[in-house]
């Protein structure tokens, strides 16, 4: 994660057009702002595609492998016409083939049943591709767009019929950018619709049975600004919004953005950096792949007024980090399992801390998680994290269970050594603890420290690493307080093995066999 604080001067300009060639309003206020831009690490290797012309191309989305565009260049009788508003070409709709550099090859008309006697602009496809929700200016104002809806022919395959107007269409403001979510079920679009924070807004409508667009919803402040926000994309996660906005603070006029999309909302919008952001416009973000796809500028250097351009994504590794140890004592705890789970209850990883307590999970910035711990001797924990734009951390404290006390003996979790050695582990001790405890509480009480190994080694060498073992804890708590007649320590070697295994066993097995118990003597 980048935050980046500067002051620039430039022109804050009301609207963009909605044929994306000129300013609707050319009324510039120079103000001075200083503003912190929070961004991710990722890179984005940027390409120009060939295609563009010394007019605007606009990309929008894809259909059957094909790269869909609206463009106000001029070719055949097709896009004839001209913009009043902006004496270019009224846009028309394009199509082109994507090679597996995401090089595009000559522009083709799409569909021209779809050409009107005004500017075409951004349109949306169902994932099944039989539905597509398409935007065109009303007749007489060529920056007003409205909505309308069509359906694929199965019968012929070769045209879309049953044009609809979608109803919250107005000729009193317009509707543009539409974007379907990838499991069909919304479609986002931009609109100038009274009641919103200002300039363009961000909107939501659910898809019903019908495949109408209805009751449309603001995204809210987290995402809409006074300015204006266009151009919405839903990654294929179904978790991410890709948009432009020239609100929140950036490096120029539009900005492309990714917030999460959470149940309850959305996450704050991070820029995504100045290796694609320039200070003019970057507009019509849309991934290809995971780490491929295209986007439009009209940036130092371009043909024509808008061109688009490709990249190549180099996404910078985000972890969730820290330490598992016990809340009170601070001391680490090997072997804790940890699992990370979604906002959903969806199991994502899971691992278990090492020899320093230390864990590390590979994670997507602003996401919410859960961390859930558990260790054998701890009451079992869950902690709540939303990843930050870069590493985040984490540390997950531990409350201990207290020790069983039955009529035979004081139950509590496997006692650790160093390995092939009887020196306790730091977290050994907060073991010991509960039987510190007990005998405490319990004055009267004496016990036998029983120390047992594996069938690994030769007996004599398990006999006498069991002794020092059971002498390890004997001397643990009598350094505590407790008296030394109450404990008596002793080692059993590998005789008493719980597993009764004794070659080709498993960890399992070694893992019940190696252990410390702690009987009550009568």
């Amino acid at each position: 994660m980048k935050k980046i604080v500067f002051s620039l001067l430039f022109g804050v300009v009301s609207n963009v057009m909605n044929s994306q060639d000129a300013f609707v309003n050319n009324e510039v206020n120079d103000i001075s702002l200083s503003e912190e831009i929070t961004e991710l690490d990722d890179k984005y290797n940027i390409a120009p595609t060939g295609i563009n012309s010394k007019l605007s191309d606009i990309g929008s989305t894809f259909f059957m492998n094909k790269y869909i565009m609206y463009s106000s260049r001029k070719t055949g009788a097709i896009g004839a016409g001209r913009d009043e508003s902006t004496n270019n070409p009224y846009n028309a709709l394009y199509c082109m083939n994507m090679d597996k550099s995401g090089n595009l090859s000559h522009p083709y008309f799409f569909a021209s049943v779809l050409d009107s006697k005004g500017n075409e602009g951004g349109l949306a496809f169902t994932p099944d591709e039989k539905t597509l929700y398409y935007t065109k200016s009303n007749e007489g104002n060529s920056g007003n767009y409205s909505l309308y809806k069509r359906i694929f022919d199965e019968t012929c395959r070769c045209t879309w019929i049953q044009e609809t107007l979608i109803p919250f269409s107005s000729e009193n403001y317009s509707i543009e950018n539409p974007a379907v979510s990838p499991d069909g079920k919304k479609l986002y679009f931009s609109s100038n619709m009274p009641g919103g924070f200002g300039g363009y807004d961000l909107y939501v409508a659910d898809i019903n049975a019908e495949g109408i667009p209805v009751n449309p919803v603001n995204l809210g402040k987290n995402i809409n600004t006074t300015s204006d926000e266009k151009f919405p994309y839903v990654g294929g996660s179904n978790k991410e919004l890709y948009f432009s906005s020239n609100g929140h603070p950036g490096y120029g006029n539009q900005d492309v953005f990714v917030a999460k999309i959470r149940k309850d909302g959305y996450s704050n919008p991070l820029n995504l950096g100045k290796t694609i952001n320039s200070q003019a416009d970057e507009i019509a973000f849309i991934l290809a792949t995971k780490t491929k796809g295209y986007f439009t500028s009209d940036r130092s250097g371009s043909l024509g007024l808008y061109d688009i351009y490709r990249f190549d994504l180099q996404k910078t590794p985000v972890s969730l980090q820290g330490t598992a140890h016990e809340k009170v004592s601070k001391i680490a705890l090997p072997n804790t399992e940890l699992t990370l789970v979604d906002e959903n209850g969806k199991e994502i990883q899971k691992q278990v801390t090492d020899e320093q307590g230390n864990y590390k999970f590979n994670v997507e910035p602003l996401e919410i998680y859960s961390i859930v711990a558990q260790k054998e001797g701890y009451n079992a924990f869950e902690l709540p994290v939303t990843t930050s734009p870069g590493n985040s951390f984490a540390n997950v404290a531990l409350d201990q269970k207290k020790a069983e006390v039955t009529k035979e003996a004081i139950i509590i979790e496997n006692i650790y050594f160093e390995y092939n050695k009887a020196s306790l582990k730091k977290e050994s001790t907060l073991s010991l603890n509960k039987i510190y405890e007990v005998l405490i509480s319990n004055p009267e009480m004496k016990i036998s420290v029983n120390a047992h190994t594996d069938c690994r080694g030769s007996e004599k060498y398990n006999q006498a690493l069991s002794d020092k073992r059971a002498n390890s804890a004997y001397q643990y708590l009598i350094k505590k307080g407790i008296e030394s007649h109450r404990i008596s320590p002793k080692g059993f070697g590998e005789s008493s093995s719980l597993s009764k295994c004794t070659e080709n066993c498993t960890e399992k097995e070694y893992d019940a066999d190696r252990r410390i118990e702690f009987l009550i003597i009568e």
